[in-house]
C-alpha cells in the first residue's frame, strides 16, 4: 500500500515530467502535425495533474482512469518514462483499496 500523499506527488511529478519531454521535442513534428500533437502534449499531462486532484478527493478509480489516458502523453524516445502511470493507473482502476492508504484530505466532498 502507497500513502495518498505519495501517490498525488507522483501524478503531478508525471505531469510536469511529461509536459517537459513533450513540448521539448515539439520542435521534431511536421509543420502539419504541430497543432495536434502540440494538444496532445498539453491536454494528456493535464490529465495527470487531474488525477492528482482525484485522489485528493478520494475518486481512486478516477484518478486511475485520468492516469491511463495520460499515458498517451507524446515522450517519443523517452517512453519508458510513460510506464509507471500506467501500471499505477491499471492498479487504482483494478484493485484501488489496495493500492492507496490514508484518507483524502478534510474538506473535500465525495460522494
Amino acid at each position: 500500500m502507497v500513502e495518498r500523499q505519495v501517490l498525488r506527488a507522483g501524478a503531478i511529478g508525471w505531469a510536469v515530467i511529461g509536459l517537459v519531454v513533450a513540448l521539448a521535442s515539439l520542435g521534431r513534428v511536421n509543420s502539419d502535425a504541430l497543432l495536434v500533437v502540440g494538444g496532445a502534449s498539453v491536454a494528456f499531462p493535464m490529465t495527470a495533474a487531474l488525477a492528482s486532484m482525484a485522489l485528493g478527493a478520494g475518486r481512486d478509480r478516477t484518478a486511475g482512469i485520468l492516469l491511463l489516458v495520460s499515458v498517451a502523453t507524446p515522450t517519443y524516445f523517452a517512453w519508458p518514462l510513460n510506464v509507471p502511470a500506467l501500471l499505477v493507473g491499471m492498479a487504482l482502476l483494478v484493485f484501488p483499496k489496495g493500492i492507496v492508504r490514508g484518507r483524502p484530505e478534510a474538506g473535500v466532498v465525495s460522494r
